[in-house]
């Protein structure tokens, strides 16, 4: 499935006795678990509301490897064939996508700031063929998190690449979050996860603690980092909830498969015909974000866990297995599979 210039993935490819399928192209930056959960919820949300993958849509999804060169032929080919909406999962491969597509609707996800990104010139409504859910991570609160479990830290590191505006924003968020909570910020560059492993083992010894946002470079080494970070006793939190239930001490941010579903409702009412302009480009809601802690890691670091955060986890990692902690599960209306 790795061959020629894209990594192509073909969900279903089907002839329906003549009947009309809704075609959607479908793309992100680069392959790993947090866009590959966006993906299947947006699928999933569709055969949710009734549609049959097969018979009522069928799903062309390609990757660009990191390569911006290959972003924006991806976005070509969807531009140059017989797709009914296209949906661009993270900021650069929606960028090239709203770039080179005009004849049909775009809707992105996994988005950091589609404002600042140039995508649409507000949350909301708004004219042309772009819309879509924004992931805005709550970079302040992430960075509060360091500051309660690490009060001692001082200094705290952050892996970006330089390249993604999603990246410029976070960092730009966590120097206004650090500087008003006193923190020292360590700007660690990758432009590629070679680059981004390197300089953060060059950087480990100098911070107190590693911050990791929505960057689709460091989600693609994430496992590397979090070993850097443990092998040098440095606490790592994680904006991406659906990579760090196994990597960093802490995670607290939203769970990739809802932001597909709700991703799916826009696709949704797209293919039934309601016009992009009568449809809100939106932030996830901050109701969706979740909180993980890593008692395992924690242990291991010789971190210790306040109570009152631990009280606040949806899900504890303890020996080993990943619970859903009894106040989480009690207020979802689960009952079983909670942490003993």
């Amino acid at each position: 499935m790795r061959k020629g210039l894209f990594v192509l993935l073909v969900c279903v490819i089907a002839v329906s006795g003549g009947m009309a399928m809704f075609r959607i192209g479908m793309t992100a930056i680069v392959d790993h678990p947090a866009l590959e959960a966006t993906r299947e919820g947006i699928i999933d949300e569709l055969i949710l509301r009734g549609f049959a993958l097969g018979t009522d849509f069928v799903v062309e999804f390609q990757s660009a490897q990191g390569n911006m060169s290959t972003a924006v032929a991806i976005a070509n080919y969807f531009r140059s064939n017989p797709f009914d909406l296209v949906v661009a999962i993270s900021t650069p491969s929606a960028q090239t996508c709203a770039n080179a597509i005009q004849g049909v609707p775009v809707v992105f996800t996994a988005v950091t700031d589609p404002v600042d990104a140039g995508l649409v010139p507000s949350l909301g409504k708004n004219p042309g063929n772009v819309v879509g859910v924004s992931d805005m991570t709550p970079v302040k609160t992430q960075f509060q998190l360091i500051r309660l479990v690490v009060p001692e830290a001082r200094t705290v590191g952050i892996v970006a690449n330089p390249g993604e505006t999603n990246s410029l924003i976070t960092v730009a968020h966590a120097r206004a979050a650090c500087e008003e909570l006193g923190f020292k910020l360590v700007e660690i560059p990758g432009s590629n996860t070679s680059e981004m492993i390197a300089a953060l083992t060059a950087t480990v010894g100098q911070i107190d603690a590693l911050y990791v946002g929505t960057d689709n470079t460091a989600a693609s080494c994430i496992e590397s980092l979090h070993r850097i970070a443990q092998t040098n006793k440095v606490p790592m939190i994680s904006g991406f909830f659906t990579l760090a239930r196994s990597n960093g001490v802490i995670s607290y941010g939203f769970e990739y498969y809802n932001l597909g579903l709700d991703t799916g409702a826009i696709v949704w009412d797209l293919l039934h015909g309601k016009p992009v302009s009568e449809i809100e480009s939106r932030l996830m809601n901050a109701n969706a974000l979740l909180l993980l802690i890593d008692l395992d890691t924690a242990k291991e670091i010789g971190l210790s866990i306040p109570e009152t955060l631990l009280a606040r986890a949806d899900y504890l990692v303890v020996n080993g297995v990943q619970c859903r902690t009894r106040e989480s599960a009690l207020s979802a209306g689960i009952n079983s599979d909670s942490c003993p």
